[in-house]
């Protein structure tokens, strides 16, 4: 009775009891102990676990397919028609005619007069009689009526033997011949339509699109087998020794 009430409170304290192993004669309880048990630990417990490990992961690629192309001819207008002014230049011609060198120069020059000096004797008062108060020897007075000669000057005059004049010296005109250009023919114009000029030209020519498809690549799954722990080791109590008891 008393071996299973230990039992029963060792069991609600978390405590197992194991079966007892052997034991050496100095392991072995003493005489006088009913039960005896020891602690001990009990070893991790380990499985062989399989999963799946990506080895190579899934991945996307986009294949593109090139178009089909073909290569023609077109024909095509190299140069469009136009209207084109073709110019004649003019006719010219070669004259000769009486061209001015030298104009014409006047040169005037002035001559003074010449003049002449020249002596003149002029009457200055014409003679006439004159009374004359004279005195005598004996101191008497006579007045006596005389003849008065006239009187002359002689005066120096400039006289002019050229009068003054003015020469015109005139220098005539110098003429030479001189070629000169003349217009024959005026210059021309002239409307010339030019027709349009055709050629060939490869063009490309798509028959087919390119084309984009996406591909799915999925991953590459391998087996990983690995050594898992699924409960670890714990202490437990175990019977060393064991006797019946009297109830």
């Amino acid at each position: 009775m008393r071996n299973f009430v230990i039992r029963a409170s060792l069991a609600a304290s978390g405590i197992v009891l194991a079966a007892a192993p052997a034991f050496s004669a100095n392991d072995r309880c003493s005489e006088r102990a009913i039960a005896c048990y020891e602690k001990v630990r009990t070893p991790d417990v380990y499985a062989i676990k399989t999963r799946q490990v990506i080895v190579r992961p899934g991945w996307r690629e986009v294949v593109t397919t090139p178009p089909v192309v073909k290569h023609v001819a077109v024909p095509v207008v190299t140069r469009p028609g136009r209207w084109r002014t073709v110019t004649a230049p003019p006719v010219y011609a070669t004259k000769f005619q009486r061209v001015l060198v030298k104009e014409e120069t006047r040169r005037v020059e002035f001559i003074p007069a010449e003049t002449r000096r020249v002596e003149q004797t002029v009457v200055v008062s014409p003679g006439g009689t004159a009374w004359e108060h004279t005195r005598g020897p004996s101191g008497r007075e006579r007045l006596c009526k005389v003849r008065t000669p006239p009187v002359t000057k002689t005066i120096a005059r400039d006289v002019i033997v050229s009068p003054a004049r003015r020469i015109i010296y005139v220098t005539p005109a110098v003429y030479g011949v001189a070629p000169r250009a003349v217009v024959i023919k005026p210059a021309t114009a002239t409307r010339v339509y030019e027709p349009p000029v055709h050629g060939l030209i490869n063009r490309s020519i798509v028959v087919r699109p390119a084309t984009a498809e996406v591909v799915d690549h999925p991953p590459v799954v391998a087996a990983h087998r690995e050594r898992v722990l699924l409960r670890e080791g714990r202490d437990v109590w175990i019977n060393s020794r064991s006797r019946p008891e009297a109830d």
